[in-house]
This record gives C-alpha cells, sequence and structure tokens, in this order.
C-alpha cells in the first residue's frame, strides 16, 4: 500500500514538474502572450480589489432595472435558439431563399 501511495505522488510530482517545464518554454518562445495573461490576471485581480473596497448597497434594484436585465436575457436566449436552427442546413436555404427575394425586390427595376 505504501508503494503505490508513493508511486502516486512520484507521478504526481513528475506531472507538475513538466507543466512547469511546459510552461517556462512557452514564455520563452511567445514572451508577448505571456506579458498580455500577466497584465489580464494584474488587472481582474485589481478589479477584485477595488470592488471588495466599494460599499454595496442593501437595496433590490429598480423595477426597470430588473424588466430591462429580463429583457436583455430573452434577447440572448433568442438569438441562441436562431444561432441553433441556422444549423439546419433547410433553415439555412429558406432564409437564403427568403433574403435574396428581399433582395430581388428591393434592387430590381
Amino acid at each position: 500500500m505504501q508503494n503505490a501511495e508513493q508511486s502516486v505522488m512520484e507521478l504526481i510530482v513528475d506531472q507538475l514538474e513538466e507543466l512547469i517545464v511546459t510552461l517556462i518554454e512557452e514564455i520563452r518562445e511567445r514572451p508577448g502572450v505571456a506579458a498580455a495573461i500577466l497584465a489580464g490576471l494584474f488587472g481582474a485581480i485589481v478589479g477584485s480589489v477595488l470592488a471588495a473596497g466599494v460599499p454595496r448597497r442593501r437595496s433590490s434594484p429598480p423595477a426597470r432595472v430588473v424588466r430591462k436585465a429580463r429583457a436583455v436575457s430573452e434577447v440572448a436566449d433568442l438569438a441562441g435558439l436562431a444561432l441553433k436552427l441556422l444549423q439546419n442546413p433547410l433553415v439555412r436555404g429558406y432564409v437564403r431563399s427568403a433574403m435574396e427575394g428581399q433582395l430581388k425586390k428591393r434592387f430590381s427595376v
């Protein structure tokens, strides 16, 4: 049992070493990408610190804000449904022919 635990620990250490070596190689090959990732992490940390220092209101948002948020959510749901529909070749063909018909009507003399 002790031997199995030791081999698992060795495997974990080996994988961590391999990950660190890979990260160092990637940073050497692409320093710009590494700098961008670090800048993103730094921005997230600074944003979190600033957000934690802002006092929060205890009241609930106004009803109109809630309605607008729900409307945005519904639009996002509809957009997702439209994208799923456009994956179907029959629906794509129908939409394409409808758009062609509208364009022919609009631009024909």
